[in-house]
């Protein structure tokens, strides 16, 4: 196709980037912290962390890494916490020592932990003590040498962190007995600050994530993300976001969790590069810290979803503000809803952009632009350096305004997923093209609408939930004896997860299955609406019909 939407770009962004321009993303955070050293990097929970100050402290956390735990280049970490200051300096640390990281999402149950720490043969882990005991029950059972903590207030001033961490821990109860005496984060970045010795060497094509995702077929596994690509895709972001500040660093609110690669892409890589301060936002469900946070800092910037916009526009005390500072916003991960665009805009007297992407491609692939046309429904044009196409059936390309599979090419598209070579040739072809599973149409301009995603998947405020993953789990249950997912509109959530059950004994209650349910999948993936029918509509080869469920 030809690439129609160069002429909707802002005269401000150039068509291309250069994905070669650093040799790692050590080299890209090296020059920001020097560039911004005096300046706030982050911000969380009223406490700041300057650009020195994250330089300082992940340097030493990486000495720590390669000095004490002897961690060699390619050995794999996990990381499992919210937002917090601790993360960037425990990511950046752990990519000037050349290992390859774990984003992992703290609300995983036991069986998804373990799942995804055996599949990555994680050796590391950087843990928040609320989750350490989900990982203490599986710990046998994988790979990992070596436990970090934190508590939520580690990296605050001293009286501020012994009252956080204490009612956290004693009053609120929420941290979980744990058996096991380990090393906190605080006391290895202290060991590793007394260490001067020189950090491996890491390529851009060396693999800096493995960042897990359920793809277009739903069984879990990791894309495998180098240095190259995440450069790539910060470089294309920069150029995108730049287009409509010009020369200001204006503070970005950061709501979505780190884990989720849309933040950790754009806030905590591409943001960081630009020298913007990023507020990190721990407990988004929080309404009334995250509407404080916002009347104390005024951050002109924000990375969201419909589902936060939508629960901010009917709060009460949101909507006493005045957001007519804001410069824009900028939405992903779900569709931006018509009418919550209208209202936020309103508010705001600034737009709220939408874009779109997937983990394989790090994951930005198309965002409406910041400054010129806006078209609402579209999740906008292909960013530098990006090509796409519309396919059909049979893999041949389609004109404009026919609808088709959206694939994609470009720098930031993955190297394949970790470990299957089979699911990889599924999406990845040789040339370089991505299959997104997701069905779309482009017009004249180069805008694209998404019409379908992924035919089966469901999305939870922003999460994916795989029917497959939610149907195998429920199977376990004996008076189960056939179970199909889909996903329910829902005005909170974008759609909630209900399930159809086919029962082997009148035993099985709706109460039970989503029990059950609780015990083995994180919450978001829980179904809300549990329907019991006698049989499942299928196809001639047994294949459940979920269309006809929908």
């Amino acid at each position: 196709m030809e690439a129609v939407w160069y002429k909707s770009y802002p005269a401000q962004a150039a068509k291309e980037i250069d994905p070669d321009k650093y040799m790692s993303i050590n080299e890209v955070i090296e020059e920001s912290c020097q560039k911004f050293a005096g300046q706030v990097a982050y911000i969380n929970m009223g406490v700041s962390m300057t650009y020195s100050e994250v330089k300082e402290k992940s340097d030493a956390f990486a000495h720590y890494l390669i000095d004490e735990l002897d961690l060699k280049k390619g050995d794999v970490i996990a990381i499992q916490m919210p937002n917090l200051l601790q993360y960037p300096v425990v990511l950046y640390g752990a990519f000037k020592a050349g290992l390859i990281v774990v984003n992992t999402n703290p609300l995983y149950t036991e069986r998804e932990v373990k799942k995804v720490m055996q599949d990555s043969g994680a050796k590391a882990i950087v843990i928040c003590e609320n989750f350490l005991s989900k990982l203490e029950n599986i710990l046998p059972e994988t790979k990992i040498e070596h436990i970090i903590t934190t508590q939520i207030g580690d990296f605050f001033p001293l009286v501020k962190r012994t009252l956080t961490n204490f009612v956290v821990k004693k009053v609120k109860k929420m941290v979980p007995a744990f058996k096991g005496d380990y090393i906190g984060l605080n006391k290895a970045i202290s060991i590793g600050s007394n260490s001067y010795r020189e950090f491996p060497e890491v390529h851009r094509d060396d693999i800096a994530l493995f960042q897990y995702t359920g793809g277009t077929t739903g069984k879990t596994k990791a894309a495998m993300l180098t240095h190259r690509n995440l450069i790539a895709n910060m470089e294309q972001m920069a150029e995108w976001i730049v287009a409509g500040l010009g020369d200001s660093r204006p503070m970005s609110l950061a709501p979505l969790p780190i884990y989720h690669v849309f933040t950790l892409s754009v806030n905590i890589m591409g943001f960081f590069k630009m020298g913007m301060p990023n507020l990190l936002i721990t407990n988004p469900r929080d309404l009334s810290s995250l509407i404080a946070d916002i009347k104390t800092y005024k951050p002109e910037l924000a990375i969201v979803v419909n589902t936060l916009l939508q629960a901010l526009l009917n709060n009460e005390e949101f909507q006493k503000l005045d957001l007519s500072y804001m410069k824009f916003s900028v939405a992903g991960g779900m569709a931006l809803k018509k009418s919550v665009k209208e209202q936020w805009e309103k508010m705001t007297k600034s737009r709220v952009i939408e874009g779109y992407g997937l983990t394989e491609a790090s994951p930005v692939v198309s965002c409406n632009p910041t400054i010129g046309e806006d078209v609402a429904g579209s999740i906008g044009i292909p960013i530098p350096s990006t090509e796409v196409k519309i396919t059909n059936l049979d893999g041949e390309e389609v004109g404009f305004g026919e609808e088709g599979e959206l694939c994609v090419r470009g720098p930031q598209v993955m190297q394949g997923y970790w470990n299957q070579p089979e699911e990889t040739a599924q999406v990845l072809s040789e040339d370089g093209w991505l299959r997104t599973g997701d069905y779309a149409s482009i017009d004249e301009r180069g805008f694209i609408r998404i019409l379908d995603r992924k035919k089966d998947m469901i999305l939870v405020s922003g999460f994916n939930v795989y029917p497959n993953e939610v149907e195998d789990v429920l199977l376990e249950i004996d008076d189960v004896a056939d179970v199909a997912a889909i996903g329910q509109d829902n005005e909170r959530s974008g759609q909630v997860v209900k399930v159809f059950i086919v029962k082997k004994s009148e035993r099985l209650t709706k109460e039970k299955v989503i029990a059950y349910a609780k015990e083995n999948l994180a919450g978001y993936k829980v179904p809300k609406i549990v329907e019991f029918i006698d049989e499942l509509p299928k196809n001639n080869v047994g294949k459940v019909l979920r269309r006809e469920l929908r």
